[in-house]
């Protein structure tokens, strides 16, 4: 049975989840491509602690920690050994109907014209129009449904003879900027793993400096004002600290990305919204 503290950590887990859910869902990334890379996560980090007597995590334990079986874990060990990066497992195959519908417009020679281009498909068409196209790769999904997702990624659309036309190779329902994908290995990471350093009760060096200040009775009329202000403030912090770093950066660095070491900064952001218990709440009464 989880503990007060197991409770706790999962509801702020499951907050910081519901805005990296709608970013995912927004890039159409499906929950099964999510969990693949949730569990070589999990399986890493759990192979990264060594045993008392300091020899590797083996398979056995790493199952007893993250509750994968030993299969899993050894499927994802191998997996990770062969592509420490890259995640596995979390492409085109676990991708949802709208993706995969797509993908095998584009590559089924029965959809395909002449020059190698997806032709127009008649929607009810079961032999070789859109109803064969969503049977034969999403199985019993409402080809409506399929179609109506696709219409509104702009990935599909109806001509005037009634057909339907892939005008996209793949499925992004979302206009997700690439800066969203910077952001958040460049911030969400390094705040992640800083919470993880000062919790550690074994650390032997500092805490990580991380603080923050909000109000939650700020007058309404005042927030625009303290959006600017907050702006231009942190716009100055940030220019001095780099300038600070700059200025005792090694002299044989190369730039940043020609050395191997450990980086160090200060990030800094604005938010405006609701406290992550509010965001659970809201969930709870039906409001989102």
């Amino acid at each position: 049975m989880n503990n007060v503290i197991q409770i706790r950590m999962l509801n702020s887990v499951y907050a910081c989840l519901l805005p990296l859910a709608k970013l995912l869902l927004r890039a159409g990334i499906t929950y099964r491509q999510f969990d693949a890379i949730a569990k070589r996560a999990f399986v890493r980090e759990a192979m990264a602690d060594a045993d008392v007597r300091g020899r590797p995590t083996n398979t056995s334990r790493v199952a007893i920690k993250t509750g994968l079986s030993r299969k899993d874990v050894k499927r994802i060990r191998d997996s990770l050994a062969a592509e420490p990066v890259v995640a596995s497992g979390a492409t085109v195959d676990q991708s949802g109907p709208p993706a995969r519908v797509l993908h095998a417009w584009h590559v089924d020679q029965r959809f395909l014209e002449r020059d190698g281009s997806p032709r127009d498909l008649d929607f009810q068409d079961g032999e070789s129009g859109f109803f064969a196209l969503v049977k034969g790769v999403a199985g019993d999904v409402p080809p409506g449904a399929v179609r109506t997702e696709l219409k509104r990624a702009g990935a599909v659309v109806e001509t005037d003879e009634g057909k339907l036309r892939a005008v996209k190779r793949y499925y992004v329902p979302g206009n997700v900027d690439d800066k969203a994908v910077t952001v958040m290995s460049g911030m969400m990471f390094p705040l992640a793993a800083g919470i993880v350093h000062n919790a550690d009760p074994s650390r032997t060096s500092d805490g990580f400096i991380q603080r923050f200040a909000f109000s939650q009775t700020l007058e309404t009329t005042a927030i625009p004002e303290f959006r600017r202000w907050s702006r231009a403030q942190a716009a100055d912090l940030i220019e001095s600290i780099d300038d600070w770093l700059a200025k005792h950066e090694r002299a044989d660095s190369g730039g940043a990305s020609s050395c191997d070491g450990p980086i160090a900064g200060l990030g800094i952001f604005y938010y405006e919204g609701p406290a992550a218990q509010e965001a659970i709440d809201e969930v709870r009464r039906g409001k989102q």
